[in-house]
């Protein structure tokens, strides 16, 4: 059968459109450059922001206090069980007047992957984004919150989220999760929740510790803006393919995207349905929505931007 004449079916438009999601996903684009340079950046924030942390941890908990502490408890057991480790502090700052909105001046800071996150966003959103690639290499779907942000009751969402929280550890604080904890936490001393034993910090560290905090924020918000552009661009290309009648269509569109695909990875079997969009007309479109990522200026104005925001000096 020759291509102008093969005809689509649900393998060939499946095959075709994970050939270009994966296309989309190693495109070159602003989007992507910025939520690279937003990694690296968080990556920083988080251990800059560890060691204002652990300075101010270290005064309200001197080291020798620990110690003796932890001597105690291996001589006289759970009597003087005192001393535990956390990833998540309750800073104060100390160098203003207390107002009637502790707010102000008071705030919890947690270096945990399930650290609550504002907005839109769940907290298992950071360690989606972060560890992305693995997810994507061990088969997983990183961007089922994103799909599935208007419809979280989604049997399907529930389904595959569970997969990727069981994947980082979330539900029983294991592997990823457990490795990451234990790279972030301090000892502290006191057992009970941490709004209980609030700790005294500077001006200065506790808005850098909120500049840790937005910098968090703005990690994960720029996952969502690349990966939304393509969910956008991907649902145009599977209501096409769906209207597509022949291989051909699929390929002539694939090449309009720069995608070169052959009949011969395509051709199985036989399907039906009617041409709504043009090949040309469509990939116009699509790429008018991705800006192509070759000019250098752009891509330092973005590092700039960002570098600027999460800066926690």
């Amino acid at each position: 059968m020759t291509q102008s004449k093969l005809r689509l079916n649900t393998d060939i438009r499946k095959k075709i459109g994970s050939l270009i999601l994966s296309h989309f996903e190693n495109e070159k684009t602003t989007e992507l450059e910025n939520f690279k340079s937003a990694k690296e950046d968080i990556t920083t924030a988080y251990n800059t922001a560890f060691k204002i942390a652990s300075n101010v941890v270290a005064r309200a908990y001197p080291k020798d206090d620990v110690a003796t502490l932890q001597k105690f408890k291996k001589k006289y057991g759970s009597a003087c069980d005192v001393v535990a480790k956390d990833s998540c502090f309750y800073f104060a700052n100390t160098e203003i007047e207390t107002t009637e909105n502790e707010k102000n001046n008071s705030e919890h800071f947690n270096f945990n992957l399930d650290a609550s996150m504002s907005g839109r966003f769940s907290d298992t959103d950071f360690g989606i984004a972060y560890f992305r690639e693995e997810l994507k290499s061990a088969g997983l779907n990183p961007e089922i919150n994103i799909q599935h942000q208007d419809n979280r009751s989604n049997p399907h969402h529930t389904q595959e989220l569970d997969k990727v929280k069981k994947f980082l550890g979330y539900n029983d604080d294991n592997g990823i999760y457990d490795q990451w904890k234990s790279k972030y936490s301090l000892d502290v001393i006191g057992t009970s929740y941490c709004r209980s034993r609030t700790i005294a910090c500077t001006a200065k560290e506790f808005e850098q510790m909120r500049a840790f905090k937005n910098a968090r924020q703005s990690f994960v918000q720029s996952h969502w803006t690349w990966a939304e552009a393509i969910q956008k661009d991907m649902r145009d290309i599977t209501l096409a393919l769906k209207d597509y009648k022949y291989v051909k269509d699929a390929i002539d569109l694939c090449g309009a995207l720069g995608l070169d695909i052959s009949e011969n990875e395509l051709q199985r079997t036989a399907g039906v349905s009617l041409t709504i969009y043009q090949p040309e007309n469509l990939a116009s479109l699509i790429k008018s929505r991705r800006t192509k990522q070759d000019n250098k200026a752009v891509i330092a104005q973005f590092r700039k931007a960002r570098q600027s925001q999460v800066a926690v000096n």
